[in-house]
């Protein structure tokens, strides 16, 4: 018989590893890198300190990124040029919001970075749920490009049309400043900035759902990097639970490279807003009972969740 300490690791290491699988699909799937679903994840089921479970998840987001982003380039998905233009504001906040992590958690207010969670997706899922799914995919008249700052177009699988977008100058400078926020989100919680880079992406660029996912794969593989190596700095990454992570992370954003192509975009959104919905309340209920202002039994939490 195994000593019960070794039985139990192996159960927390498959559990990391199952939780992995998960964000790597859907973390790819929806563009978010899995970050943002494994951190929720993590801190719910085991427990775990959000600083300890946004080191694991920077980690594991950066492999999605490397994953998914590659398969998708291929596809010709992502939009390189918006791509390198938002790296630079991503790349800035992470560094920001990593330095100001690891103050706070010094000062004992661990406990706001839960509810500031929750906050960003909430207002995340709200401003997604206002736009509209699709783009026309009737080709763009001549007039229409006279404005346009970037012109990009791919081919839906699902609905077995070449697709053509625009985006405005004004739109990209949006985005650049929104994503300046989502770097400093990736900072402070972990989450290699995924929900906001969507927001950038699709809200405030104006993207076709489809492009905005897998640009935000690439995007976050940078931001989430950036946070990684200096959570690492901090001490708040374990290497057994990350490598448990990386594995599960891998099988899920290889899946769902096979699976983004042939959804419609209204489905991912619809997932998108759903599993949004659900992590924000549970991360708000955490941070809430560690900062000791709200308690809930947790026979009524379980049955509200």
């Amino acid at each position: 018989m195994y000593p019960a300490y070794i039985t139990q690791a192996v159960v927390i290491m498959a559990i990391i590893m199952g939780c992995g699988v998960a964000s790597g699909l859907l973390g790819a799937l929806l563009g978010l890198g899995g970050a943002v679903i494994l951190t929720p994840l993590l801190t719910i089921i085991l427990n775990l300190p959000i600083q300890y479970a946004a080191g694991i998840s920077l980690v594991s987001a950066v492999t999605t990124s490397v994953i998914a982003g590659s398969r998708f380039l291929r596809m010709g998905l992502p939009n390189v040029r918006i791509y390198l233009i938002l790296c630079t504001a991503g790349t800035l906040g992470a560094i920001i919001g990593s330095l100001i992590t690891y103050h706070v958690i010094r000062m004992g207010y661990g406990w706001v970075l839960y509810v500031l969670f929750s906050a960003v997706m909430y207002m995340a899922m709200a401003l997604t749920g206002m736009r509209r799914s699709e783009q026309a995919i009737s080709p763009l008249r001549p007039e229409g490009l006279d404005n346009a700052f970037i012109v990009g177009s791919y081919f839906d699988q699902s609905l077995k049309v070449f697709v053509t977008y625009r985006v405005n100058l004004k739109n990209i400078v949006t985005a650049w400043f929104i994503m300046l926020f989502g770097g400093l989100m990736s900072g402070l919680l972990g989450i290699g900035g995924g929900p906001i880079n969507m927001l950038a992406l699709y809200w405030a660029a104006g993207l076709p759902i489809k492009v905005a996912s897998a640009t935000s794969n690439l995007i976050v593989g940078v931001t989430a990097a950036t946070s990684g190596s200096l959570y690492w700095l901090f001490g708040f990454i374990q290497p057994f639970m990350a490598m448990a992570s990386i594995i599960g992370i891998a099988i899920g954003a290889n899946i769902s490279t096979y699976i983004l192509p042939r959804v419609r975009g209204s489905t991912i959104k619809a997932l998108l807003l759903a599993i949004f919905s659900f992590l924000a309340y549970r991360m708000l209920l955490t941070g809430l009972r560690r900062g000791n202002i709200f308690v809930m039994p947790s026979t009524t939490e379980n049955v509200t969740a």
